[in-house]
């Protein structure tokens, strides 16, 4: 299930690269990169280059920020990263990945949990007071290669799945955390993003866990959790949970969206959905993964996608409307692009002319995606590998979701065999607060796995009111949830 979508146009750039530790001086170089330090990888031809921003009028942070790129040979990955602004000496390292795929990440940023946000006018940003940089050092990077400001040489291709997209990402993570901010290189880093993120991140943890058993003289990237709201892990369990999502009140709502005659053709045409999906996910075989992917539409998901959008419903969150009739329904998506396309913006930010313009969302990205089968899967056994390896997890929903409802995910978690599915498929529902406030409702186990002594937690917790984006619709609430699993990891 793709989330969001749109245009890129995607071309070349050339790079100079030299090694350095600290990314505050500017460097000679080629025209495209004399601004930035240079930092070279000790093991491939990886290289990232920095610059400080300067222009508290492009993002009034509150706290130093940097933006640059990562290149991967061909592929080149745009990033902007911002320190903590209580302690950036101490504070945790938190990854943001927004889903798609195809969907740059700098809309999670400008829309929902940046420290600043698009204004009104898509011309400039207003401060935002619930900012996940409060007590975190926190990057966003455009990914994979050919989604925002990230580009990928001419003729070649853009990436397809999330197994190739998490190799890019650990050499970025890698590299940015023991060549150009070496003091984060032992503290705790968190995979966090929403949406096609649930698969993004699994497979990002899941490769950075198996390359630091692979190559421990290497830099390990310290993985301590991931974090994903609202995720696409399980299209059979997401497809599953539209009827409860839609047919109940569960998620919420005064009384149920559909009536029972849509309910009743629905339920009828679930059980040839979930029937064919089991052999998708079992065969993986393309062709058959397409004809599960349209049984599912034609059966149950088309009933409310098909009247999305420009029919006026918003399937990321079934008591709004879709504000701006169109396939995005929110207008700070398309301000966001705007923004980002003034020409004082690119020169503040230094863009290549490679990149030809920002789009916030990647239709070449989303077709490639398409091709290799990467929606049609599970990445289940990627959580369970990080549940194994000592990786807390936490799983948050918005309950008035559909895209990726609370009910087909909480599915999935109960059905996932391992260690703590007898505690976790037990335990009772329970309320979780903030201060006074009652927010939603959680379940979480802790686990001892192996011979690790640490307990390993997984949480599933929910947001009431919020729809598919929890940082748009409860920013308040949002960052409570990050503050307390950063802390806690527990939301008892």
């Amino acid at each position: 299930m793709e989330f969001l979508r749109y245009i890129s146009v995607l071309t070349a750039v050339v790079l100079s690269t030299f090694a350095s530790q600290i990314p505050l001086q500017e460097t000679e170089g080629a025209p495209e990169v004399d601004v930035f330090q240079i930092y070279q990888s000790q093991f491939s031809e990886h290289s990232i280059r920095i610059k400080k921003q300067q222009n508290d009028t492009l993002c009034n942070a509150h706290s130093a920020q940097y933006t640059g790129w990562l290149d991967v040979g061909p592929k080149h990955f745009f990033f902007w990263y911002f320190e903590s602004q209580t302690s950036p000496s101490t504070d945790p390292l938190v990854l943001w990945l927004t889903g798609g795929p195809g969907g740059s990440s700098m809309i999670g940023m400008m829309q929902e949990l940046g420290p600043c946000l698009i204004n009104e006018h898509g011309n400039g940003t207003v401060c935002n007071e619930f900012g996940w940089s409060k007590n975190a050092n926190l990057i966003f990077v455009d990914q994979p290669a050919g989604v925002g400001f990230s580009y990928v040489d001419k003729d070649t291709p853009v990436p397809g799945s999330s197994f190739t997209a998490a190799e890019d990402m650990h050499h970025f993570m890698q590299l940015f955390t023991s060549e150009v901010f070496p003091d984060l290189l032992h503290r705790d880093f968190h995979i966090s993003g929403e949406s096609y993120g649930g698969h993004y991140i699994p497979t990002l943890g899941a490769q950075i866990v198996s390359q630091n058993t692979l190559y421990p003289t290497r830099p390990q990237v310290n993985l301590a959790s991931i974090l994903v709201g609202n995720g696409y892990v399980s299209p059979l369990d997401t497809a599953f949970g539209y009827w409860e999502t839609l047919c109940t009140t569960n998620p919420g709502t005064k009384s149920p969206i559909f009536n029972q005659t849509r309910c009743d053709v629905m339920a009828s045409n679930l059980p040839r959905c979930m029937d064919v999906t089991r052999t998708c996910y079992s065969s993986l075989d393309p062709a058959i993964c397409n004809v599960a992917g349209a049984i599912c539409w034609d059966g149950v998901i088309v009933h409310y996608d098909g009247e999305s959008g420009a029919g006026g419903r918003n399937r990321f969150d079934i008591t709004a409307p879709c504000k701006t009739k169109d396939e995005w329904c929110y207008p700070e998506i398309m301000r966001t692009q705007d923004y980002l396309n003034l020409d004082w913006v690119w020169e503040a930010l230094h863009v290549p002319k490679a990149v030809g313009s920002f789009s916030a969302f990647s239709e070449e990205v989303g077709l490639a995606f398409t091709l290799t089968n990467d929606e049609g899967i599970s990445t289940q056994p990627q959580v369970l590998y990080l549940l194994e390896n000592g990786i807390d997890v936490l799983f948050y929903q918005g309950n008035f979701d559909l895209a990726c409802n609370t009910a087909g995910n909480i599915r999935w978690t109960n059905n996932m065999p391992w260690k703590g599915q007898p505690a976790f498929v037990a335990q009772e529902r329970r309320k979780w607060k903030d201060g006074d406030e009652e927010v939603g409702w959680f379940k979480e186990v802790k686990v001892k796995m192996g011979e690790d002594e640490k307990d390993t937690t997984f949480s599933f917790s929910t947001v009431d009111g919020a729809g598919h984006m929890v940082p748009y619709d409860k920013p308040k609430e949002a960052l409570a949830l990050l503050d307390r699993w950063l802390l806690k990891r527990s939301f008892a």
